[in-house]
C-alpha cells in the first residue's frame, strides 16, 4: 500500500522504506499477507514524513539509500520523542551494516520470510508489552 492509500485501521502499521520499488511491492504484500497495515515509501525523507504523520507500531528501513541512508533514517527516528519508542529494522544487502546503529534489529539481504516475520513479531511483541506494563506501585 503506497503512501498515498492511507487509512483508518485497528490493524498494526508498518512503515517500510525502501528505494527499489519491486522489493517494496514484495515486501508489503507478504506483511499484509500476515495482516499488517503496511505503507511505503521509496524515499527515505518520505519515509520519515510518514512515520511523523503515522506513527506506525514498527519500522522497517534499507541502508543504502540516495540521498538519506539508513542510518540517518534510524537516527532522525530516534531523535524524536515522539517516535523514539517505535522500533526499527535495517536492512541491507551490504555485508557491511554499522555497528551501534540505532535500530532494535539488523537484517542482511536478501531475507528469508520466515526470518522477516520472526523478527517483525518479536519487535512488535516488545513493544506492546513494554506499553502496556503498569507502573509500580
Amino acid at each position: 500500500m503506497d503512501a498515498n492509500a492511507l487509512s483508518d485501521t485497528c490493524l498494526p502499521t508498518i512503515l517500510l522504506i525502501d528505494d527499489e520499488q519491486d522489493l517494496l511491492v514484495a515486501w508489503a504484500l507478504l506483511l499484509e499477507l500476515e495482516g499488517f497495515h503496511v505503507v511505503t515509501s521509496g524515499e527515505a525523507r518520505k519515509g520519515v514524513e510518514l512515520a511523523h504523520l503515522l506513527h506506525p507500531a514498527l519500522v522497517i528501513t534499507d541502508l543504502m539509500m540516495p540521498g538519506m541512508n539508513g542510518v540517518e533514517v534510524c537516527l532522525a527516528l530516534k531523535a524524536d520523542p515522539s517516535l523514539d519508542d517505535v522500533p526499527v529494522i535495517l536492512w541491507s544487502a551490504s555485508p557491511d551494516i554499522p555497528a551501534n546503529v540505532l535500530c532494535e534489529c539488523t537484517l542482511h539481504k536478501p531475507v528469508a520470510p520466515e526470518t522477516l516475520l520472526a523478527s517483525v513479531d518479536g519487535l512488535l511483541r516488545t513493544a506492546f508489552d513494554a506499553q502496556h506494563r503498569s507502573p509500580a506501585r
